[in-house]
């Protein structure tokens, strides 16, 4: 441990934003990723791994063929499981040379409001402090300790897109149950029916 890596990380009232004085929006923010510039990046310290969602994968017109095969599966909090297409490893920063850490990503190919998320092991690599409620990223550094501002009108608009393919998602799981119930239900009806025309077949045979 290098003395600046010990320099106290502490947050004031002075530090929330004083627009949104009482919010619960998550942390997002900006950094880049090799030379990307990665918006929509939430910091989400109940995360164990750090994720590249595909659609930002592709948009940083990176390859399958660099991705190394994940040997396990993500599961979400709604309890849905997800195998990654890989995992690939890649430079994050700030742009500032205060912030420069190698970072293996897993790659998710789900919808998703969000660009990337970094995790705790993350945070916990830079000896970072996130703040949701100040909307801050704090890090020691050799020149004093760094601050990365999270963008709150981009937290807003990832929780309004984030309720709305919810939303979406459970309309469709909905029609999916129904039409499922309706085939099943045609199915034990013509099962009825075709019991039914047998007895009354049956039943004229040996009336014969």
């Amino acid at each position: 441990m290098e003395p600046w890596m010990m320099q106290p990380i502490t947050f004031s009232a002075k530090d929330v934003p004083s627009n949104v004085q009482a919010h619960g929006d998550p942390l997002v923010i900006t950094l880049l990723i090799e030379e990307w510039g990665v918006k929509r990046i939430l910091m989400d310290i109940g995360s164990s791994v750090e994720v590249l969602f595909y659609d930002t994968f592709k948009r940083m017109e990176l390859s399958n063929d660099i991705l190394i095969p994940s040997t396990y599966r993500i599961y979400g909090f709604n309890g849905t499981v997800n195998v990654p297409k890989g995992e690939v490893t890649r430079r994050v920063s700030n742009g500032e040379g205060y912030l420069d850490t190698l970072t293996t990503f897993c790659v998710v190919d789900v919808v998703s409001p969000y660009e990337a998320i970094l995790g705790r092991s993350w945070i916990a690599g830079i000896k970072g402090v996130s703040s949701a409620y100040h909307q801050r990223l704090r890090l020691p550094s050799y020149r004093g300790v760094v601050e990365v501002l999270g963008n709150p009108q981009d937290a807003i608009q990832c929780m309004q897109l984030d309720i709305q393919q919810n939303e979406e998602r459970r309309s469709r799981q909905r029609r999916e149950k129904n039409k499922a119930k309706e085939i099943k239900t045609g199915e034990e009806l013509e099962k009825v029916l075709s019991q039914a025309i047998t007895a009354y077949e049956t039943g004229e045979k040996e009336i014969l």
